[in-house]
């Protein structure tokens, strides 16, 4: 049977290679030993002990394309290489509940009846952080939300579907309709890395990240949430929420058709597509056209490519024509990507959602939920085939951050999530060095890693730079700014004036005050004037947002 199980695995190689899978699960494949072959399950011996890892956990993917293959249910056992001196081979069992039944360790037979091999949460990061609340000083503490459970979000699903319109006739996981005429379509891959729990919000982002749930919830539901637009700068969340669309929608609806793609993916398709020979009729972008949700990310770089920017107007009229869903992520508003009017005022009327760029409460929540979930996690997780692993002699203790470590990392690092996570691991390291060698991470340690990242990170903000900026932008005189005027027109430029002094100035609330003529009291009041109206209104983050901007251009 080894000849046997070796043609499959071959098969599910080509699979892999149709649908443009990570060259590292290809070359591991390749490489491994197929052993083994039954009725309803195929066992493999990995090429190493870090190609095991690595495969067990690519092997719901893997199984997916078994059974694409073999027209049923095909579990993937997965043993490890014999090396001299060690334990006997033994097979994974495998842990999703929608995947194969268990398999005894020590053997390579598997259970019988193995489930179907689909994409399940069971397997999912359950992060169940608390509320954080950023103490601003003399008692006043805002409050950030940190990651929710899968538990808390599964609840937060069905409160939304409870809240709209009347459920459909559920659909079967296990047995979706026939698509006559359409190509079968590719599996999605799982990233765990981007899901709705491990996604830390708050008032910055907190908009974008409820329209993306809604979407999620009734991506099944012709009419409603037809449509999802997420705008704001690189590094800010766009791209993890739309692929925790995707991998929601791949572990819990995986009869619904979804195609993800970022701009350059979608300009190689089309003049891929565009330049194949192709029979009469036979439309081009198949896989797109196919799609029952279509996912496209950073859509402003496709703008100015005029043939590609042309069909994919055609492609999303066609999609809304059709009742189908749409989501698109870019760095700027629709009405500023020169888009058809009609396509700009359809986006324009569905789900439009802005990410700001992330003040100090909501990056501090950010790096202390990766320090917690992710750094601290990883470093206590046990390297499995402990003995032989790759991961053998390397060190992988983390240093202790402190909270007073985090909220000094807060204050000076930049706005780019992507960023904050690699500093925090790099503060990390360097806490572990330094307690090695008997001492600790100082805040002219953390100014100097932050100096390699951020330019912001050294600039001392004035408070008079902060009024005169303000000032000039609400055309108030400094003499109203600091004085006992308190008309409209007046007391909210400096509403705003206090809350950026307080947030980018390195004061005391008292000192704050004392900088406007006001006590402390009068200074908590101004922050929740204007985080009330950072909830209520997203035009007034972008203006917050340039504010800041010029504030530290001035500095």
């Amino acid at each position: 049977m080894e000849s046997e199980a070796r043609l499959l695995l071959d098969d599910a190689i080509a699979f892999c290679q149709r649908d443009g899978m990570d060259a590292r699960l290809i070359n591991m494949l390749a490489s491994a030993r197929a052993t083994d072959l039954t009725e309803d399950a195929l066992t493999i011996e990995a090429p190493s002990r870090f190609a095991y890892s690595y495969l067990v956990k690519q092997r719901p993917i893997i199984e997916r394309y078994l059974e694409e293959i073999a027209f049923a249910p095909i579990a993937l056992n997965i043993t490890v290489p014999q090396v001299a001196g060690a334990p006997a081979s033994r097979t994974e069992p495998v842990a999703n509940a929608g995947a194969a039944a268990p398999v005894a360790r020590g053997t390579a037979e598997p259970a019988a009846e193995p489930a179907k091999a689909t994409a399940s949460g069971a397997n999912m990061p359950r992060h169940t952080g608390p509320m954080l609340a950023a103490d601003a000083g003399d008692g006043h503490r805002v409050n950030v939300n940190n990651t929710i459970s899968n538990d808390q979000f599964k609840r937060l699903i069905a409160n939304l579907k409870s809240s709209g319109a009347a459920e459909p006739e559920p659909v079967s996981v296990h047995e979706p309709e026939p698509q006559p005429h359409e190509e079968s379509y590719p599996a999605v891959g799982i990233n765990a890395k981007y899901t709705f729990e491990n996604f830390v919000f708050g008032d910055e982002n907190k908009h974008a990240y409820q329209s993306a749930v809604r979407f999620a919830a009734f991506a099944e539901e012709p009419g409603q949430c037809t449509s999802l637009f997420i705008y704001g700068n690189s590094g800010l969340g766009k791209t993890h929420l739309l692929f925790a669309i995707k991998n929601y929608l791949a572990a819990e609806k995986p009869y619904i058709r979804v195609k993800y793609a970022n701009s350059q993916a979608y300009i190689d398709d089309y003049m891929r597509d565009l330049g194949a020979q192709r029979g009469p009729g036979e439309p081009i972008m198949r896989e797109y056209r196919a799609a029952d949700v279509l996912i496209i990310d950073d859509i402003q770089n496709i703008i100015g490519r005029q043939a590609s920017i042309e069909f994919f107007f055609q492609l999303v009229d066609e999609f809304i024509r059709e009742n189908k869903k749409i989501v698109i992520a870019s760095d700027r508003a629709p009405k500023k990507l020169g888009m058809d009017e009609r396509l700009t005022s359809r986006f324009n009327s569905g789900m439009l959602c802005l990410v700001s760029e992330p003040g100090f409460e909501m990056k501090y929540a950010i790096l202390k939920n990766y320090y917690e979930h992710t750094i601290r996690a990883v470093a206590a997780r046990p390297v499995d085939g402990a003995g032989a692993s790759l991961l053998d002699g390397i060190g992988m203790e983390e240093g202790h951050l402190t909270d007073d470590h985090l909220r000094h990392m807060a204050e000076i690092s930049g706005n780019n999530i992507r960023e904050l996570e690699s500093f925090c691991e790099r503060c990390a390291g360097l806490s572990y060095e330094k307690e090695q060698a008997g001492g600790e991470l100082t805040a002219s340690d953390i100014d100097a890693i932050a100096d390699e990242y951020f330019d912001t990170a050294h600039k001392v903000v004035r408070v008079d730079t902060v009024q005169s900026v303000v000032e000039e932008f609400y055309h108030v005189s400094h003499e109203d700014m600091i004085g006992r005027k308190r008309s409209k027109n007046i007391a909210f430029p400096r509403h705003v004036a206090v809350y950026l002094t307080n947030t980018m100035c390195e004061m005391s609330l008292k000192a704050v005050g004392a900088a406007f003529g006001r006590d402390h009291t009068t200074v908590i009041h101004s922050l929740e004037v204007v985080e009330s109206k950072m909830k209520e209104d997203a035009r007034f983050n972008e203006e917050l947002q340039q504010l800041k901007n010029v504030i530290l251009i001035k500095s």
